[in-house]
């Protein structure tokens, strides 16, 4: 389009005209041609107006460019030049009335249909209006309601809203994958992982006011809030560890595995300072070397301490003693020497032959870079000894025994006289002893509760099996001979009351150690049921081996009292209604708080479905989660299993595809064959193990949490 400039004179054809008695015309341009690019829709004096101001804007940017570097007598190698001037913008102010303003981010949003609330943003320059308006639709999401829940009890619907599902018809369809693009094109980042354990005072999806949780009383959590104290106390290092320039002593307050206050250190004087908003959880003291490994620790529950009016509080000492792995003692069940020590030559090995330890002259054996909370099973061998099977803790110091192959004949034939009956094949022994709080007790009933009519013996005060004894004498020894190889419980009982329990793994040719403690000393501990991925609370009902009586979990969180001990536990779960899938739990007694994540049968078919594999009727599945770090997982000593059948997710629930696992998501394991199984998991940073023995029965699913 060609637009031209005119002169206020009587132009004709773009030429100046005089009268004829001049003497003819002469041809003056008084025009300079302009051209101007606009779009067909624009109105010529627009597209002009638009020119003509950005060659304004761009006249300024080559002035600002002319500009030279003023020497400042810097190094010539200075890759930073220091320019004369700068360019200053001047300050723009946006005025406009009240009942227009955009919402702040943390209130809600009010959307309008007035055509003139947003006048004064299309009265802007187009870019600074975009930017408004994205910043208002960014102020809408922000001020939505987000703690209304989002599922729906369809499973369809919970399916396709986690992320775990997209169609619509049946369980066939389409499972997200991370990682990759509605299209099916392979993003170039997988979503960073992130996880968000649920806390003592609102879930996502929980609009009950704090003060409605105060008001319904312990139902909400363990303790009300309190003022923030001081606690003081001293520390010691102990167990070999000393602090040298490349350590440091770091303490902390975790709640529910969430890493609260940080406190301070003054080795001189050997205490500890910390400043906490609220007496809950647990101060944990860690020694940690250059490289973040954490050489030893020690911790101590805040609900222990005295209730005080007082802003400071006395503090218990805190022993930080080596990083708890697999470790204790073996020793001989009839050993001459007055040393209590090993018998010659004696083997241990740890997570089904991973670790493989010859126990020293005073017998202690050990498997370091262990995680806090790892279980195994423990199997110790010795020349004329038949081997023994226990399942240990780490953290906890074992103290297991061997017994003579001649010694366990003999409990054999003398049990076959008394009983009229023989014993045939490898003997399968389950030997124990029941004790409270390190005492032996007398009068106690033992009962192998998955063969209850397996008769027990018990021992005379000559260390003899005495057919006449209904109960444990006073040494607190029983045993069962011929037992089922297999997983099994232990229940001590007295008068119908349960004292205790123990499990064990029964094994052909072996002895399975099944020594059944008991204390007084019991701790409350919080217990969480809560959807995997969403955190949301749901009820259910709990059944665990430390308790008589099941657990009612209506509101998704209660408190429970425990045995102030660690070993290892188990519990079903059986949510309220039909959305979620019965489970069998892990736990130790000595945990400081206790969370159970639900998920959906729905969402594991359809990822097997997916993925087109297989049904075992005589095989089981697992879910594990991992908050801490990246990882890899595999059932030990069973190279035959499957890859396929091993799939990692993400927080989310979305399967991720380079077959590894992510900090904040988890694993499935599908077709898991009927057995004791111990599944393992090394940490991608720390190289650490996780580990947990497991019974896996058909048809099952058992739920792992593997934090530390």
């Amino acid at each position: 389009m060609q637009l031209k400039r005119f002169m206020p004179f009587a132009v004709l054809a773009g030429c100046l005209c005089w009268s004829s008695h001049v003497g003819g015309l002469k041809f003056i341009p008084i025009y300079d041609a302009l051209t101007i690019k606009a779009q067909k829709n624009s109105p010529p004096h627009v597209a002009f107006e638009e020119v003509i101001e950005a060659d304004r804007v761009n006249l300024e940017w080559a002035k600002i460019e002319k500009i030279k570097p003023l020497n400042l007598a810097i190094e010539k190698t200075s890759s930073a030049p220091l320019y004369s001037k700068r360019v200053a913008l001047q300050e723009m102010v946006v005025t406009k009335s009240v009942e227009n303003i955009l919402p702040d981010a943390g209130s809600p949003a009010v959307a309008t249909t007035d055509p003139e609330a947003h006048d004064w943003i299309d009265s802007l320059p187009r870019t600074q209006a975009l930017r408004l308006q994205e910043a208002q639709r960014r102020s809408e999401v922000l001020g939505e309601d987000w703690s209304s829940p989002t599922w729906s009890d369809m499973a369809k619907e919970v399916l396709e809203k986690s992320g775990a599902l997209v169609a619509s018809e049946g369980l066939s369809s389409k499972v997200f994958i991370s990682g990759v693009d509605s299209s099916g094109k392979s993003q170039t980042r997988v979503p960073q992982a992130q996880v968000q354990l649920p806390s003592n005072r609102a879930y996502p999806g929980d609009s009950t006011t704090q003060q409605e949780k105060s008001e319904a009383g312990p139902s909400y959590g363990l303790v009300e809030e309190s003022r923030g104290q001081s606690i003081v106390g001293p520390i010691e290092i102990t167990g070999g560890l000393a602090v040298t320039n490349e350590h440091h002593i770091e303490i902390r307050r975790s709640d529910e595995g969430v890493l609260k206050e940080l406190g301070r250190v003054d080795l001189q004087q050997g205490l500890y300072n910390i400043d906490v908003e609220e007496v809950t959880g647990t101060v944990i003291a860690r020694l940690v070397n250059k490289d973040g490994k954490t050489l030893g620790e020690g911790s101590f529950r805040l609900n222990r301490l005295v209730a005080s009016q007082s802003k400071s509080l006395q503090g218990p000492k805190i022993r930080i003693e080596p990083h708890p792995d697999f470790a204790g003692i073996v020793t001989s069940a009839y050993n001459p020497k007055p040393n209590d020590v090993a018998p010659a030559q004696t083997k241990v090995t740890f997570v089904k032959g991973v670790s493989e330890v010859v126990a020293k002259k005073d017998g202690f054996v050990a498997m370091d870079n262990v995680m806090r909370g790892s279980s195994t099973v423990m199997r110790a061998a010795a020349p004329k000894h038949m081997q023994t099977a226990a399942i240990v803790i780490s953290g906890k110091e074992f103290k297991t025994q061997l017994y003579p192959a001649s010694m366990i004949q003999a409990l054999q034939d003398i049990v076959a006289q008394q009983r009229t009956q023989s014993f045939e094949g490898a003997p399968t022994i389950v030997w124990g002893r029941v004790s409270l709080d390190g005492k032996n007790l007398s009068g106690i009933e033992v009962v192998l509760e998955s063969a209850p009519d397996l008769q027990p013996v018990y021992f005379n005060q000559f260390m003899l099996p005495d057919a006449k004894l209904t109960a444990t004498g006073e040494n607190g020894l029983f045993a069962f001979v011929n037992a089922p190889a297999g997983f099994h419980s232990l229940l001590a009982t007295r008068a119908d009351s349960i004292l205790g329990y123990q499990n064990v793994v029964v094994e052909e040719g072996s002895v399975a150690q099944g020594d059944i403690e008991s204390t007084l000393k019991s701790e409350t501990v919080p217990l969480r049921v809560y959807d995997a991925f969403t955190g949301e609370p749901h009820p259910a009902v709990v059944s665990m081996q430390s308790l008589t009586e099941d657990v009612d979990v209506k509101s998704g969180v209660t408190t429970v009292s425990l045995p102030h001990l660690s070993r290892l536990g188990m519990m079903r779960i059986q949510p309220e209604g039909a959305d979620y899938v019965a489970a069998r739990h892990l736990y130790n007694d000595n945990d400081e708080f206790i969370h159970v994540p639900l998920v959906h049968w729905s969402w594991l078919n359809s990822i097997k479905t997916f993925l087109r594999l297989d049904d075992s009727a005589s095989a089981g599945v697992i879910v594990g989660f991992v908050p801490d770090e990246d990882f890899e997982v595999y059932l030990a000593a069973y190279d035959q299993f499957d890859p396929r059948h091993i799939v990692y997710f993400d927080m989310q629930g979305r399967i991720l595809q380079n077959r590894k696992g992510i900090a904040g998501g988890g694993f499935i394991l599908y077709n898991v064959p009927e057995d004791t199984h111990e599944v393992v998991v090394v940490g991608a940073r720390t190289q650490k193990i996780y580990s947990r023995v497991l019974p896996v029965d058909a048809n099952s699913l058992s739920v792992l949490n593997f934090r530390e």
